[in-house]
């Protein structure tokens, strides 16, 4: 994942945008939980890394603008 937050791809997003992101990650992190991701979405190991990762720089790009 990368570390600086210079690589944050998601830092300085619309607000709106972010919101609207961070409830999708929220969905689909809850959906990993419940094993939903691995058989239902076809989620390989490698792409629910890539969600864990994108979902950790968007949560923190919205924490930072108060969401």
């Amino acid at each position: 994942m990368p570390e600086p937050e210079a690589q944050n791809p998601f830092t300085g997003m619309d607000k709106d945008w972010l919101y609207v992101l961070t409830d999708m990650v929220d969905d689909f992190w809850d959906k990993d939980r419940h094993g939903q991701l691995n058989g239902g979405w076809g989620y390989s190991e490698e792409r629910q890394k890539a969600l864990g990762e994108m979902g950790s720089l968007i949560r923190d790009a919205a924490e930072k603008v108060g969401y």
